[in-house]
């Protein structure tokens, strides 16, 4: 038998050791009266308890009506009574037959009838009139030792009483087992909790090594062997006090189950939060500005686009560095362990903020120019306004976006064009003015020249006009389409010859190819054509002799 942690326990139970010894020597009246009085005392201790568990269930009730989630924990609390009713009813059951087998109970002229309804007329079918009130209710057969001997022992009720505290032990303990494996939001159990409270627990099971080592037969003749009626009292009312408070130590784990862990917040912040990070000037910033409070305790981490972020003082600083300007989002995700549950929680959120440049422009008034037939990069930064405000528009031409705030802009005809950015939050508008241009003249060569002296195997090599545009930044490629040729041999008329494309063919290919020393070549009247244009363009002419 364990040694019980409460005192009012321990003294019940030394009482009880204290007075089987005395047993031993003599059963006195003292004695008798002495197993009446202990029994009274643990029959007023387990109608505290009952009151105690009965209290303790009404409020994990309440707590319940506010924290739904906390009903598993009341709905096993409340099966707990009824676990302990059967093994309390035998009880009950075997005081009164033995106390009827003796022979009833004492009762008072006044009290008869009432004892008499109850059943206590004793087998022998008599009441055993008394007149002292301290001995109403008590059995006349008191010291009679044959009746439990009997009646408990030999009979077998014994062995069902034993029988009945294992199995209430082991309802008890399954109310327990049950609620572990109940997942229960903000409620983790502890497993050595759970194994201090079945070693402790009051309501043991029969010792059979104690009773075997005393030579008794069995554990009822170990325990109520010859034991006069009076002191079966006791008896009885200790394995009732035992159920019960074993009832009330689940009944208070259960309820200490509920809401005994928190979540500390022990540190505090300021923290300001703007739903709008960049404002113009004239404008009002406005932002929330409140107490912070989160805790050491939690157990968590931060993520921005796929990186863990470094924990101190239990907040993550983000720091990153844009490379280009515009409205920017970024994607925080925290997972938490929740120190109730146990589980792991993960939370993402999207934020956003606007990168800007120096408001700083340099517009030189002669270059801004768009040139007719190819795409024209432009970049529109609107420092100050958000990207998701700036509304770009075009007169005199055409935008294509490319980028968050790139732009081709194409033209078709010469003359001035307007790009317009356009605050549409705030309603102003920004135009900036632009001339429209066609492709600059390319120069015509043959082998890198547009005159001189060439060798003239050099001059049969080549293969046609080659167009260049010089200094031209854009990606453009323009076309010959025609010229007039002029052969001159040496002492000889010259020749004209009408070419079409910028590839030499025909009569030109032909007289190209017999170029010898002191003959001469003239190009006029040479047509390009490039990107935009809608006629070809005369361009400059091209004069050789051949060496």
């Amino acid at each position: 038998m364990s040694i019980p942690k409460e005192p009012r326990q321990l003294m019940i139970n030394l009482m009880y050791l204290v007075l089987t010894a005395m047993l031993a020597l003599n059963v006195s009246a003292e004695i008798i009266n002495a197993f009446f009085m202990i029994d009274k005392g643990i029959k007023h201790s387990n109608e505290i308890v009952d009151h105690g568990v009965k209290s303790t269930i009404d409020g994990m009730q309440a707590v319940a009506e506010k924290k739904v989630h906390l009903q598993p924990l009341v709905d096993a609390a409340k099966q707990v009574p009824s676990m302990i009713e059967d093994l309390n009813s035998y009880i009950d059951s075997l005081r009164f037959l033995i106390t009827y087998e003796s022979g009833g109970v004492y009762v008072t002229e006044a009290a008869a009838q009432k004892w008499e309804d109850k059943g206590y007329l004793g087998s022998e079918g008599k009441l055993h009139m008394t007149e002292d009130e301290k001995m109403v209710g008590k059995p006349s057969g008191k010291k009679d030792k044959d009746t439990p001997q009997r009646v408990i022992v030999e009979q077998g009720r014994g062995e069902i009483l034993k029988a009945k505290i294992l199995e209430t032990r082991k309802y008890l303990l399954a109310i327990v087992d049950s609620i572990q494996h109940t997942e229960i939001e903000g409620v983790m159990i502890d497993s050595a909790e759970i194994a201090s409270l079945k070693s402790d627990l009051l309501l043991e099971g029969p010792n059979d090594e104690e009773w075997a080592a005393a030579g008794k037969p069995s554990w009822s003749a170990h325990i109520f062997g010859y034991m006069p009626v009076a002191a079966c009292y006791p008896l009885f009312r200790k394995y009732q006090n035992d159920s019960k408070s074993s009832a009330a130590q689940i009944v208070n784990f259960l309820s200490g189950q509920m809401g005994k862990k928190e979540l500390v917040y022990d540190n505090f912040d300021v923290f300001s939060s703007s739903p709008k990070p960049y404002i113009l000037l004239g404008e009002t910033f406005e932002t929330e500005i409140a107490l912070g409070a989160f805790s050491s305790q939690a157990e968590f981490s931060v993520r921005v686009g796929g990186s863990n972020l470094k924990i101190e003082e239990g907040k993550a600083k983000y720091t990153t560095k844009p490379t280009s300007i515009g409205e920017k989002t970024y994607s925080a995700q925290i997972t938490v362990k929740n120190p109730l549950t146990g589980k792991e929680e993960t939370f993402t959120k999207d934020f956003k903020y606007e990168v800007g440049q120096p408001s700083v422009n340099v517009s030189p008034d002669k270059m801004n120019v768009f040139y007719i037939g190819v795409p024209n990069p432009v970049t529109v930064a609107a420092a100050g306004i958000p990207t998701s405000a700036v509304k770009v528009s075009m007169v005199g031409g055409d935008m294509k976006k490319t980028s968050g705030t790139g732009y081709d802009v194409t033209c078709k005809k010469q003359g001035k064009a307007t790009i317009t950015v356009k605050d549409t939050k705030n309603g102003k508008s920004f135009p900036f003015e632009f001339r429209v241009k066609k492709i600059p003249d390319p120069k015509v060569t043959i082998a890198g020249k547009t005159d001189g002296i060439v060798k003239s195997g050099t001059f049969r090599a080549q293969k046609g006009l080659i167009p260049i545009l010089e200094n031209f930044d854009f990606e453009a490629r323009c076309n010959i389409q025609s010229y007039t040729m002029y052969y001159t041999k040496k002492r000889a008329d010259p020749i004209p010859v009408k070419g079409e494309g910028g590839r030499f063919s025909g009569q030109a290919l032909s007289l190209i190819r017999q170029a010898k020393p002191g003959d001469t070549y003239q190009f006029y009247e040479v047509k390009a054509r490039c990107p935009g244009d809608k006629a070809g363009r005369k361009v400059n002419p091209l004069s050789f002799q051949i060496k």
